[in-house]
Order: C-alpha cells, then structure tokens, then sequence
C-alpha cells in the first residue's frame, strides 16, 4: 500500500512465516465462536517496547509500533499525555516548547512549527492520516472536516506547521535536527512534536487495511493510560494539574474524538455493545445455527415477550469481526490524579470504562520455574464458569525478572507467558525484553507473542503428505512429555482415543475409553453424552489435559482436520473448506480461508478483503453473491 505508515522491517515479518502464521490462524479461527472477552491473548506496554530508553521520535516509533503488530501483537497499552501547551493528546511525557514569541503559558498555544527542509513520507502520512483513507476496502463514516476537528480545537492545531523558520523561545531546551525535524531534549526524553496519538492511530489504521483479509484479520484492543504532560521547564519533576479546567468541558478535545479520527469505521464500542446486548435475536442469535456463540460463557435471560438480553455477555469474533467488520476496541486504563478534571463521560460510547478488565497482579505469584502458584484460573475440579474461574479480560503483568536474550530460540517459548496462558490469564509485558525496543530488535517481542501459542505444538501443524489422501491431516494433543496439551498431526485413519466435550459446559471434558479413526471419532463420545470436539480456548484445552492424563500417555484425537483442502483446519468430520479455487487455477496462488463452522467470507482475486462503505453499514448484511473481477464470493450467511 503506497505511502503507507504501517512499515515493519523484514525481521519482523518473517517471524509469520509457515508454519507459525498457519498455526496462529487456526489458532485464531478455532476461537471464532467464543465471546472476545474470554479470548487470552498478550499485551505489551509501548513505554516498555518503544520507550525504553525515553526516546519519543516519530520514524523510530512508526518502525517501533509497526515491528510490534508485524510479530503478531494485539492489545496495547499506551500511556498518553495531555499537552496543554498545544491542546493536544501526545505520547510525549513533557509538553513541547512554544514557538518562538509565545509566552508559553496558555493552555491553547498552537502547535509548535517543527523545521522541515525537506517534508519526509513520515510528516507527510502524518498529515494525510488526520482524515480516514479513502480506499473501498474499509468503511469511512467520518468526513475529512470531522477528522480534523477530532485532534484539537481548531485545525491549526491539528498538523504541524512546516515553515522553515521556526525556532524553540528563548530559553528552551537543546534541539537536534533529524532531516530536519526538530527533536526537543527535554530533561530525560526527546520528543518531537508530531508524536501525538493522532499519530500512533494513523499507523494503526493502515495496518488494519493491510491485514484486511480474512486471513490475516485479527481482532485488536487499545488500552488508554491517561497523563499530564509535564511542563518542558521542568520535564523532570511531577506534571501539574492543567491549569485551564475549560479545556475538558463539553467543548473540549476528547480522546474519543482522536480515536474517532482514524479508527471510527472499525471501531466497536460500548454504545453498540448495549444496543446489540439488549436484543440478542436481532444481533448475535441472529445468525446461522452453525455460527452461533458457544453456549455456557454468557447468561442469557427471555421476558415474557420473548425478547432475549444479556447483561454480562460479549459478541463473538465471527459475529464482530466477519460479520459487522469491527476490528478493534479501546478502553481506559488507569487516570492520574491530575486528570481527574477530564470528563470522561463524554467518552463513554466509544471508549470502554476501565471496570471492563480484570487485572489479577495483586492475586498472582509465580514460581521461580515459571509457574504460577496462586491466582491460576484453571481448577480441574470446577468445569463451570464461576466467579472464580472467570477469565474474561483477565490480565497479569509478566514478571520484571523474566527475559529473553537479543537472539532468542523463537521455537523454545517463555515458560512464564505460557503457564500464564494456560491458566486463562491474558500476559502483559511491562518491561523492555533483550535490551532494545522493538524498533532495534523485533526478534524477543517475536518470542513473547509465539509462547502465548497454547494450541500448536512447535513446528506444528506438518504439511500434509498429500494433496489427496489422511496423512498429517487430522490433529491430536499431546498428553505427557515436553509438549503435554499442545497438537500435532495425525493420519486420520489412526485409531485414537476422542475428546468428547459437554456441549453446554466448555470445561467439562472427557476422553472416550474407545478407539475410533477421525471418520468415526463421533460414535466414541456418544456413550458418554457428549460430542467430538476441539478446545476453544487455553482454558478449555487444559481441562482437556486435565481428563487425559490417567489414559497411558496416547495422544488424544481433536476434532480439526484439513481434508477437504491442506492447510485450511476445519471443526466437522465432512466439513468443506470454506473457499474452493477454480480447478483451472494455480493452487499455489490461492490464500485459502480456514475458518471453523464454515464462516464464508468475502474473497476476491487470491485475498479477501473486507468491502464495506458507511453508507451500507446500516443495510441488510445477510449473505449475497456477486462477481467481482470473475470471482464469485459470499457473505457471511444469515
């Protein structure tokens, strides 16, 4: 995509490469029809990843954030700071100086102009992503005067100036000049200016127009820290509450209105959340049998007219993903005092509240092995989800003791972030791994992401022996040695014992005492009032480790095969994969669609891309055909 700022380096890139990007799209396809909320996934702190070593420029950022997204990283956790110099929310932790003839004391200075002798791509993309993108693959419902407004009061604020003549005040700290960008030494940071949120959301919303296929489409999370800047005489010392208590009244910049700027048309908020949970038949239910939820995560409650709600509830990837195109979700973190005037009510339909996530810190202890000794939410003798078992959004920070060396085994894992895993606790990286940023050396951030890899065993799954036939085309989990829990693949006509799960309970788990190969793996469960299955979650999967470990060692049949295509894992016996090329073309050049419970997404040319405008948002989104470019695809059925 020209002049896009989403722009990781070919190491990070290619820590997605077969069979890690197969086995994270399984992964991630295997949970479609679980509620986001109990999806575990890892969290990293950009201070930690990105500003490690206090240094707050723009291109080593947009390296920095993209390497990060590049490895496959997906919930964030930005600290943001409010510049009352220039009226703006930014990711420096000190306010930038004023210009030259400023007295610096008002709480509306304009922006300061940054020297440009030459525009770089990297101010120009921050200009132009001020205004949602303009191309057909995503929705826009934010026009470009909107988008403007969205980062400070007036437009003048919004972009940097670009005249060749500007000068910090007299008085203001040391600059450098970086192709002649001005970066402010600012006790213990340098910034530059145009380091702003409005930034960070312009690379974000590139990448997901990049990632715009079915897959490679993951769901996202932004979590708020909000600041005071501090003042730029004194970076050092505490930041004060900003003067001017007008600057968050109702007329005042919101971060919501930022967010709003470049994410709105993917953005899924507490407002639709409340819509949608206050009438299931007309939102999550009201869909294809086989794409419904999976029961037991969310209580459901019918009145007298029929009408079913929740209250507790949250949608599933496939329904907020593939089905209404949300890709991403913000909330607020923790507020510092000095904030406390910033009415963050009037955020409150697009920025969740903090009380949505579960921070266990204060309940979890870990071995020197890595283990956790208290504040595990996996309890073998609880298969219900109960407020002690609940793991939805519950997040740990990783211990400050563990690390990673600058060249890691990428296939080794982190022992902490997988335990943390499996016990249904999402890890958050707070500190900086390998001695350097992201920007530096993806590779230890690479190694963070795969150890929360709970399905695949490492270097799994195989490619199939065959393009016909059962070989490496069904999968089994390991019950004991090095690998216990996690999959590899089988022949299909192996005879294996069978994970048989109860279809209202998700940990309630067994394992058949009968042999059967994959074809037949559905008659072992029956005896046991259960049905063929595969974990859904990490918590699911170690209930099921949990049943298995009195049966001899064997490995346990899983209920995933690619037998109709290679490598596109389906959860039915006769399951067809989703996408079936034209026999005329190349098989090498087709992306394949693995999805489970035959989710049909869209598919034009050799990707799938998400085609929605704001003005049919509203339409009818149930399943079509059309032709496009001489390739028939379908929406996601009813």
């Amino acid at each position: 995509m020209a002049d896009s700022l989403y722009v990781p380096d070919a190491r990070a890139k290619d820590t997605l490469v077969q069979p890690w990007d197969e086995a994270f799209r399984a992964q991630r396809d295997v949970g479609l029809l679980v509620p986001i909320d109990f999806h575990t996934v890892t969290l990293v702190s950009l201070r930690a990843a990105c500003f490690g070593t206090n240094q707050y420029e723009d291109t080593e950022f947009q390296k920095c954030f993209s390497n990060l997204l590049a490895v496959g990283l997906r919930r964030f956790v930005i600290d943001v700071y409010w510049d009352a110099l220039r009226a703006t929310w930014s990711l420096c932790p000190a306010e930038i100086p004023p210009p030259s003839g400023s007295s610096g004391t008002s709480s509306t200075a304009s922006v300061p102009t940054v020297s440009l002798s030459s525009i770089s791509p990297t101010i120009e993309g921050v200009v132009a992503s001020v205004s949602p993108t303009g191309s057909s693959l995503k929705p826009s419902s934010v026009s470009s005067s909107t988008a403007t407004s969205a980062t400070s009061p007036s437009a003048s604020s919004a972009t940097p100036s670009t005249s060749s003549s500007a000068s910090p005040p007299p008085g203001a700290p040391p600059v450098q000049f970086l192709g002649g960008n001005i970066l402010y030494e600012l006790g213990d940071y340098n910034c530059t200016s145009t380091m702003t949120l409005n930034y960070l959301t312009g690379i974000f919303s590139d990448f997901l127009e990049a990632t715009a296929t079915t897959t490679d489409a993951s769901f996202t999370y932004l979590l708020l820290n909000i600041h005071a800047a501090a003042s730029w005489a004194r970076p050092n010392e505490p930041a004060q509450q900003p003067a001017s208590s007008s600057l968050f009244s109702a007329t005042g910049p919101l971060l919501s209105a930022v967010i709003n700027g470049n994410l709105s048309a993917q953005l899924y908020t507490p407002s639709k959340l409340a819509s949608q949970r206050a009438d299931l038949s007309d939102s999550w239910l009201n869909v294809n049998s086989d794409n419904t939820a999976r029961p037991g995560y969310y209580t459901v409650h019918t009145d007298g007219s029929g009408l079913a709600s929740t209250q507790n509830g949250w949608p599933d990837e496939a329904f907020i993903q593939f089905r209404r195109f949300y890709r991403v979700i913000a909330v607020f973190g923790t507020v510092d005092p000095q904030m406390a005037l910033y009415n963050r009510s009037q955020d409150a339909s697009t920025i969740f509240p903090s009380s949505v996530l579960n921070f266990r810190d204060e309940r979890v202890r870990f071995a020197e092995n890595g283990s956790l000794t208290e504040g595990c939410l996996f309890d073998a003798s609880d298969t219900g989800i109960t407020p002690q078992s609940n793991s939805s959004f519950a997040i740990a920070t990783v211990p400050a003791g563990v690390s990673v060396s600058a060249e890691p085994d990428l296939s080794a894992g982190i022992a902490t972030v997988g335990n943390m895993t499996a016990c249904g606790i999402s890890p958050l990286l707070n500190h900086t791994l390998g001695g350097a940023t992201a920007a530096e050396n993806p590779l230890p951030y690479a190694a963070f992401t795969r150890s929360s890899l709970w399905s695949w065993a490492p270097g799994e799954p195989l490619n199939a022996t065959a393009a016909d036939g059962t070989g490496n085309r069904c999968a089994a989990a390991y019950t004991s040695g090095a690998h216990a829990g996690r999959w590899h693949v089988v022949d299909c006509s192996t005879p294996l014992r069978v994970a048989c799960q109860d279809a209202s309970e998700p940990y309630k788990w067994a394992v058949s005492e009968e042999k059967a190969a994959y074809e037949r793996a559905d008659d072992a469960c029956t005896p046991l009032n259960m049905s063929f299955s595969v974990p859904h979650t990490p918590l699911e999967n170690s209930h099921l480790l949990a049943v298995s470990d009195s049966k001899h060692g064997e490995a346990v049949l899983l209920n995933f095969n690619s037998l109709d295509i290679p490598d596109c894992w389906v959860a039915e016996v006769n399951a067809t994969c989703p996408y079936q090329p034209p026999s005329d073309q190349n098989q090498t050049r087709i992306v394949v669609v693995p999805t489970i419970a035959a989710i049909i997404i869209f598919v034009c040319t050799a990707l799938t891309f998400f085609v929605k405008c704001a003005s049919n948002r509203r339409e009818d989104k149930r399943g079509r055909r059309r032709m496009m470019e001489g390739w028939e695809y379908e929406g996601v059925p009813s």
